[in-house]
C-alpha cells in the first residue's frame, strides 16, 4: 500500500508499507477509507465490446522523496517515473455499460458500487519506454476476459500490456449517476468524482429513480 503527499511546486512523495494489490482501472466494486487502513471489495469489472480511449501522463519522481520500509518490496533508488492512466470517453464507456443487462441489473442493487476510473502505476523501465513512444492508449478487453492496455502508434497496435506489469500505487474511483432514458427505465447519464454530487435529474441511487418514476404514475 503506497502514501502519497502531494505538495505544490515539489515531487511527489510516497512510502511504502506492507505490499497490498490495489484494483485495476476499469474494476468495478466498493472502495471505502476508514481511520486504520482501506476496504478494496472489487467485485467484477467492466465488459468492453469495444476500446476505450485513456488519457495518461507521466509523474516524476525523485531519489531523495523516495522512503523505503524495511519490510517492503524492493523499489529503485533512482530518479522514477511512474505514469497515470485515466478514462477519457466517458460516453463510450456508460454505452458499453448501460447495453450489458447483467451487469446493470448487478449496479442497480447498491449505490456504493464504484468504477475504478484513474490508476498511476510504476513500470519496468523497458514497459515505461514502450509507454511514451505511443500517440494513443485504450483500455481492451483480452481474450482471458481481463481489462489490458493496447497501446497505438501510427493508429495501430504495436503491444498490449497487462496491468500486472507494473505496480499500481494510487487510485481514484468514480460513481454513478443514474437517471430515466426515453422509455421511463433506469440508466447511468454520468460517472462523477467521488463525494460530487449529481446534476439534474439524476441521482446515485438508482431505487430512487425507480421510486420517483414509480411517485409520476
Amino acid at each position: 500500500m503506497f502514501f502519497f503527499t502531494a505538495v505544490s511546486c515539489k515531487p511527489i512523495q510516497y512510502k511504502q508499507s506492507i505490499d497490498v494489490s490495489l484494483p485495476e482501472l476499469g474494476t468495478l466494486g466498493i472502495y471505502s477509507s476508514y481511520v486504520l487502513g482501506n476496504d478494496y471489495q472489487p467485485k467484477t469489472i467492466a465488459d468492453l465490446s469495444g476500446p476505450i480511449r485513456l488519457q495518461w501522463e507521466e509523474i516524476k519522481m525523485q531519489k531523495r522523496n523516495i522512503f523505503i520500509r524495511k519490510d517492503s518490496l524492493s523499489q529503485p533508488q533512482k530518479d522514477s517515473t511512474l505514469v497515470s492512466f485515466k478514462i477519457l470517453d466517458k460516453v463510450g464507456l456508460l454505452k458499453q455499460i448501460n447495453a450489458d443487462k447483467d451487469l446493470m441489473k448487478y449496479l442497480r442493487k447498491n449505490e456504493k458500487y464504484k468504477l475504478v476510473s484513474q490508476v498511476t502505476v510504476h513500470f519496468p523501465e523497458a514497459i515505461l519506454q514502450q509507454v511514451q513512444s505511443s500517440d494513443e492508449i485504450y483500455l481492451t478487453q483480452n481474450k482471458k476476459k481481463t481489462l489490458s492496455l493496447s497501446l497505438l502508434k501510427n493508429n495501430k497496435i504495436f503491444n498490449q500490456i497487462e496491468f500486472t506489469d507494473g505496480k499500481i500505487v494510487k487510485f481514484k474511483t468514480t460513481e454513478f449517476c443514474w437517471g430515466l432514458n426515453k422509455r421511463r427505465e433506469p440508466e447511468i447519464f454520468d460517472l462523477v468524482p467521488e463525494g460530487t454530487e449529481c446534476s439534474g435529474e439524476t441521482y446515485k441511487s438508482a431505487k430512487k429513480v425507480e421510486k420517483k418514476n414509480e411517485f409520476k404514475f
